[in-house]
């Protein structure tokens, strides 16, 4: 079986649907025959960094809404991380382009390591605060997940990636996908959202039964 993942490393949603997906496989009997695939998606192509604003006011310029209500959809989305087990904290994060990381991800992924890649910079950003548009720190991380870090740096300038980065894009749009997380299993089952543990594990059994004709 295999699962195509859009997502970006800001999407708080990806990360708390990948440690629900991630409760789910190891719950599934079949887990060791399920390849996982990530593709890159990007939620503000426009993003830049800003150090003298924090995370609740760049969001509040964004949407043109006021830094509490910002921090009042935080509130929601960090208490559905703990309970997902994983750690996000608004209050160090820093809001930057994700488009230098997803470069060095489509180089790690020719590497085999894009899934590690994409573990690692998900925790990065959401419980870590690294700036995930630096040079430096997009080398450093890589090479925490066995990709050469100095590869790494360079494929930020590497139009070729960002060629990859586009056709990903392009082929969401070719299979309906909106926002993410977006999960394709087997190249015809789609779902949308961080959804539940049950849930996944409910796709997976449906489409390993079908798929195997029992």
């Amino acid at each position: 079986m295999k699962i195509t993942i859009w997502s970006d490393f800001m999407c708080p949603f990806c990360y708390i649907g990948e440690a629900h997906l991630e409760k789910a496989l190891e719950e599934f009997e079949h887990k060791g025959e399920v390849e996982i695939e990530y593709k890159s998606f990007l939620l503000s192509p426009d993003a830049a960094h800003n150090p003298d604003k924090n995370y609740h006011e760049t969001f509040a310029d964004l949407k043109g809404t006021s830094v509490e209500q910002a921090k009042g959809m935080f509130e929601n989305v960090v208490n559905m991380a703990n309970n997902a087990g994983i750690v996000i904290d608004y209050d160090t994060a820093k809001f930057s382009s994700t488009i230098p990381a997803h470069h060095a991800f489509q180089y790690a992924k020719e590497q085999g390591k894009g899934n590690e890649f994409f573990k690692r910079f998900y925790k990065a950003h959401f419980a870590e605060a690294e700036l995930l548009s630096d040079e430096d720190t997009i080398g450093r991380l890589a090479a925490e997940v066995g990709v050469d870090a100095k590869a790494a740096r360079e494929s930020i300038q590497d139009q070729s990636y960002t060629q990859k980065i586009n056709q990903d894009i392009q082929e969401a749009g070719q299979v309906g996908v909106q926002g993410v997380p977006f999960y394709v299993f087997n190249n015809k089952y789609g779902v949308s959202g961080a959804q539940p543990v049950a849930q996944f594990k409910q796709v997976l059994e449906q489409v390993w039964l079908e798929e195997n004709g029992q």
